[in-house]
């Protein structure tokens, strides 16, 4: 066989191959079209994690995500079925079709968009490490100290490449917060607005933030090949953002401005 011979069926065979994945893609996604059709769109969003996500005295989810995820189903037209999602929970809960995509401040790292698509931001907040009474100011500080964070976030990460930390996992922001106010780990990894929050309820626990890990971003999420779903998404994104619907939920949840959010 010639070379050029060869060199043309092995771009028969690829182009053969490509067009059978994209039929494959094509023929599992989810379209808008089918959403609309079912007349319900199930969102997933988080809880554990105020004041972007948590639960309402009768077990409901609220929060900015859940806020967030009305107005998506608004404009969608459809009635919306709420997921309420702990952190480690939401990917699986998206890859398993439990839900047909994640509203649940989800940090869009390169190990997650292996698993997901994700959107352009809707929300952000500094990550900081937080104490009770005593700052810390760096990373080298925390090292031989008991710290706190929730399971399987960029923060967890963070910590563990930092070295030499005694890092203590939890389920949920909420347990890692309670876990440093009752003094099972000294110092913790945290949102700076759910910071914020607790410390204006409970002004005796004297939170000291004391340095901020990195900016944190957060997409909404789809399950790969749903290419509809995360264009209409991040269009819709873009519109909120413009018409200060975003902004009006950040500062309801918060009480300061949304932060300018980066696109990709």
């Amino acid at each position: 066989m010639s070379l050029k011979s060869l060199t043309r069926g092995l771009l028969v065979a690829a182009g053969i191959g490509l067009a059978g994945l994209a039929s494959a893609a094509s023929a599992s996604a989810t379209t808008l079209n089918e959403i609309v059709q079912r007349g319900t769109v199930r969102i997933g969003v988080l809880i554990g994690g105020p004041p972007m996500g948590m639960v309402d005295d009768k077990g409901n989810p609220t929060g900015y995500d859940y806020d967030v995820a009305v107005l998506i189903a608004k404009y969608l037209g459809v009635k919306a079925e709420y997921v309420a999602l702990t952190p480690p929970a939401r990917i699986p809960a998206l890859q398993t079709g439990r839900v047909d995509f994640l509203i649940a401040t989800l940090n869009p790292t390169p190990e997650r968009a292996r698993s997901v698509m994700f959107t352009m931001p809707y929300n952000a907040f500094n990550m900081v490490v937080v104490t009770k009474g005593a700052k810390v100011e760096s990373l080298d500080a925390l090292k031989g100290k008991k710290v706190g964070a929730t399971r399987g976030t960029p923060q967890e990460a963070a910590l563990r490449r930092a070295g030499g930390i005694n890092v203590t996992i939890f389920e949920d922001d909420s347990i890692t917060t309670q876990a440093l106010l009752s003094g099972q780990v000294e110092a913790a990894a945290l949102p700076e607005t759910l910071v914020l929050s607790v410390a204006k309820q409970n002004p005796d626990a004297k939170l000291e933030i004391g340095f901020s890990i990195y900016a944190q971003g957060n997409s909404m999420a789809v399950r790969p090949g749903d290419f509809e779903i995360l264009q209409w998404l991040n269009n819709t994104i873009y519109f909120m953002k413009k018409n200060g619907e975003l902004d009006t939920l950040y500062r309801k949840w918060t009480d300061t401005p949304l932060p300018p959010l980066e696109t990709f």
